[in-house]
């Protein structure tokens, strides 16, 4: 396997595309409004995601709002499991260097939507929530507008919610979960 700085800076990049574009895709099919996602600077081996806020908190006691913090860790989820499939086809998959940390601030995270939560088996919900990302990330449609928005934050270090509507279909609901599905933000 190789050793992280012996990957050619486009991989990496590439790889980091791959998995901000992994939160923007399933976040679009749970209805969470991204505001943008970049590639930090110098060199984009590292990106942020960021989404609209909620117009309320959550309350441990509420239904909907167990559900939209599973959501969220299916969101958070999203990042590596976007990152894998880079890794796994062509050109990354020569690269890959066997285990991956930019996940780490994604598993943070995810730390607060687990406590309220309160699992019996916190490695069985997230490994349940990566599934539930990696089955929305595999459909057809979905991979393309995945590969496309990795190709975009490439290219140009960032994208904003017009660029990712236009990837995705403005005011299509193709893909999506109804509000009630996905805990009704």
């Amino acid at each position: 396997m190789p050793i992280l700085s012996d990957i050619p800076p486009d991989i990496r990049r590439a790889a980091c595309a791959f998995h901000e574009a992994g939160h923007i895709v399933v976040g679009w099919h749970h209805q969470r409004s991204i505001t943008h996602a970049w590639l930090r600077p110098p060199y984009g081996f590292s990106g942020e995601t960021c989404f609209e806020p909620y117009r309320r908190g959550f309350q441990p006691d509420r239904a909907v709002d167990r559900e939209r913090a599973e959501v969220e860790i299916t969101i958070l989820s999203a990042g590596h499991c976007g990152e894998m499939i880079y890794w796994n086809e062509g050109e990354g998959s020569k690269w890959y260097p066997g285990e991956l940390h930019s996940h780490a601030d994604d598993l943070d995270q995810m730390t607060s939507y687990i406590a309220l939560l309160r699992p019996p088996d916190e490695a069985v919900m997230r490994a349940r929530c990566a599934r539930a990302a990696t089955a929305i990330l595999y459909q057809p449609r979905m991979r393309l507008a995945h590969a496309a928005i990795a190709r975009r934050l490439f290219d140009h270090r960032r994208i904003d919610r017009d660029e990712v509507d236009e990837i995705l279909g403005r005011g299509t609901a193709a893909g999506r979960v109804s509000p009630a599905q996905s805990g009704g933000r």
